[in-house]
């Protein structure tokens, strides 16, 4: 069974939440795609050459190499057999020539067959509620959390898109269009 919470991070919000992450000496960010099976944590300043990262904690994983992915034909990793998280970041665009941000998620898969550790669920929950608790719910039939800058490129006008940039169509435009509609006031 698979989890995840949606987000929409600007590079200071994501940072944030990797420090938070990796104030376990144990926890370290890796990257997917690699020409090497053999896995090395990130560096902060390559965090931005990565759409997808991965979360790795040690204390449930304390080493693994990553598998030959032949179609493709790189080395890889998953989520699906390992306890990792994927954190699938945001992507800072424009949407009707104004900016805008294609939402991301972390996300994990905690099915009880695959033998992964209960406290990697736990870990995965701690991580979650840190977002709950330091981001904002958005406000847009979107859904998910707005870390602090991603909040004020939305206050200033900028839009919040899907976990894709969405094609554009009337059903679009109008969806998304309602992001910045003036708000009515209210009569006593």
């Amino acid at each position: 069974m698979g989890r995840q919470i949606h987000f929409y991070m600007l590079p200071e919000d994501r940072d944030a939440f990797l420090r938070f992450v990796q104030k376990d000496d144990l926890a370290a960010v890796v990257a997917d795609g690699s020409d090497s099976p053999i896995v090395r944590p990130l560096e902060r300043r390559d965090f931005n050459a990565h759409k997808d990262l991965y979360l790795w904690n040690r204390k449930f994983l304390p080493s693994f190499r990553r598998k030959w992915i032949p179609g493709p034909r790189y080395y890889g990793v998953s989520v699906l057999d390992l306890p990792l998280l994927q954190l699938s970041g945001s992507t800072l665009t424009t949407w009707e020539d104004k900016p805008a941000i294609v939402q991301g998620r972390l996300y994990g898969i905690f099915d009880p067959d695959l033998e992964k550790p209960p406290e990697f669920q736990k870990w995965y929950e701690q991580l979650a509620r840190w977002i709950r608790k330091n981001y904002r719910k958005s406000p847009t039939s979107m859904g998910g959390y707005l870390g602090p800058a991603a909040y004020d490129l939305f206050e200033k006008g900028g839009y919040l898109l899907p976990q894709f940039l969405p094609p554009r169509t009337e059903v679009w435009l109008a969806e998304i269009g309602k992001q910045h509609q003036p708000r009515v006031a209210q009569q006593p």
